[in-house]
């Protein structure tokens, strides 16, 4: 019932966030050119999530640039769903966290990997791709990232950013990245 809670007050911290100059000025002096653009793509709540997430790292004690890069982009992959004609917009993204939450079997089976337009039935059917996206965003971030110039180490962060560090292999996963990892899924946890 936390969890549901938790979605809750995100859900109300969305619907009034904010992004000033001086936030994208951060965002562009952390972020690769082409990797401010994957930046500016993302909603607004989705751009304030990620600069609180960096804010959290940096109080953390923590001015590694390629947490910083995966702080700012680690749910850019969310924007899949929007290129695929159903945005994950706060109305719908608490429905589709609680699904997958609740119930993680159905969620898998109803997410379908492509965009489904069927005659007027975009968003009926493209609940499904959301819902996939959802579930996938961190494979996909980290793809663009890379496309976009980010470092090895920040797209390995962005593709991990919801693996459970025991799941990961420590010959796969340097000690370093694995601490920075915790970090990163630290600050997205408590915001």
């Amino acid at each position: 019932m936390a969890r549901v809670f938790y979605r809750l007050g995100q859900f109300w911290q969305g619907m009034a966030a904010q992004v000033s100059p001086a936030d994208y000025q951060e965002a562009a002096r952390a972020l690769p050119p082409a990797a401010l653009s994957l930046f500016h793509q993302m909603p607004v709540d989705a751009q304030r999530h990620s600069l609180n997430v960096l804010h959290a790292v940096r109080a953390a004690g923590y001015e590694q640039p390629d947490l910083a890069v995966a702080a700012l982009l680690h749910d850019c992959g969310k924007v899949a769903a929007a290129k695929g004609g159903v945005a994950i917009g706060l109305w719908l993204r608490g429905p589709l966290v609680l699904l997958s939450l609740f119930l993680p079997q159905v969620a898998a089976r109803w997410a379908l990997s492509k965009p489904v337009s069927v005659a007027g039935l975009t968003w009926l059917q493209g609940w499904r791709y959301a819902l996939y996206v959802q579930r996938e965003h961190a494979a996909i971030g980290a793809t663009w990232a890379e496309q976009a110039g980010c470092s090895p180490l920040s797209c390995w962060l962005i593709a991990h950013h919801q693996s459970q560090l025991s799941s990961l292999d420590g010959g796969q996963a340097g000690a370093e990245a694995r601490r920075l990892l915790a970090v990163l899924q630290a600050a997205d946890d408590g915001n």
